[in-house]
C-alpha cells in the first residue's frame, strides 16, 4: 500500500479588513485568485474552493514537503497580507484519493 500523503490545509475566513455586509463577489479577491492560480500552475496547489454556506470561508490544499513552505505561502497571499481574509495552516493526510486510487483498502 503507498504511504498516505501528506499535505497542508489553509482555512481561510474573512479578515479584519473584510467590509461588513459586503459578499465576496463584492470583494477585491482578484490578487488572492490569481495567487491560488499561480500556485496551481506551479503544481503546489492540489484544490481550493468557497463555503457555500452564509458563514463564508473557503480551503486550499497545498502540496508542500515541509511546514515551513507551506506557512509561507500561506502568509504570501495577498488577500492574507492585506487583511481580507485570515487564514489558519493545518497538516492534514490524504488517506482517501480517489483520483489517483489511493485507500488504506487497496491492494
Amino acid at each position: 500500500m503507498p504511504k498516505p500523503r501528506a499535505v497542508w490545509w489553509i482555512d481561510y475566513q474573512r479578515g479584519p479588513a473584510w467590509p461588513v455586509g459586503q459578499p465576496a463577489p463584492e470583494q477585491a479577491l482578484q490578487d488572492h485568485q490569481i495567487y491560488l492560480e499561480d500556485l496551481m500552475q506551479g503544481g503546489k496547489l492540489l484544490m481550493a474552493g468557497l463555503f457555500r454556506d452564509d458563514a463564508g470561508g473557503g480551503i486550499a490544499v497545498l502540496d508542500s514537503s515541509d511546514e515551513v513552505t507551506a506557512q509561507r505561502m500561506m502568509e504570501d497571499d495577498p488577500a492574507v497580507q492585506s487583511g481580507l481574509l485570515s487564514a489558519r495552516l493545518r497538516p492534514w493526510q490524504m488517506v482517501f484519493n480517489p483520483a489517483s486510487g489511493t485507500s488504506p483498502f487497496a491492494d
